[in-house]
């Protein structure tokens, strides 16, 4: 069911409404929230297919659908964005999740610096650092 899940994700493109992951959510889980085991597994299957453009908004629906974010969560989506080349999905992820009031770690911002400097991007890596 996971990998089905993470194929019709991926198959979504990055411009696909919030809507249409809600309707893939329903058909998967109806009304419950996935435990934060399968969402890490779900965040790493896209990340793994290098086409990961759905990751923040998938992660906005969950935590709508009452999924609580946290650090390893984070630090999950944003490995996933650096496995498929996405530093400003990255980034954008972890600036959400420092305004959700997260408290962040080395381990975090270390994945978001590497992401940053896979996609070749020296200023952003070195402005998280600062």
């Amino acid at each position: 069911m996971l990998d089905l899940l993470s194929r019709e994700l991926a198959n979504l493109g990055r411009d696909a409404k919030t809507g249409c992951i809600d309707t893939i959510l329903d058909r998967h889980f109806g009304s419950v929230v996935p435990d934060s085991q399968t969402v890490k597994l779900l965040f790493t299957n896209l990340g793994k297919s290098k086409r990961s453009g759905q990751l923040e908004n998938l992660l906005g629906c969950l935590r709508q659908r009452g999924l609580e974010q946290d650090v390893y969560l984070t630090c999950i989506a944003i490995t996933a964005c650096r496995n498929a080349c996405e530093w400003g999905t990255a980034l954008d992820i972890l600036q959400n999740t420092v305004a959700d009031h997260v408290e962040l770690n080395t381990i975090t911002y270390n994945a978001a610096v590497s992401t940053c400097e896979k996609g070749g991007q020296w200023a952003k890596a070195l402005g998280l650092l600062a």
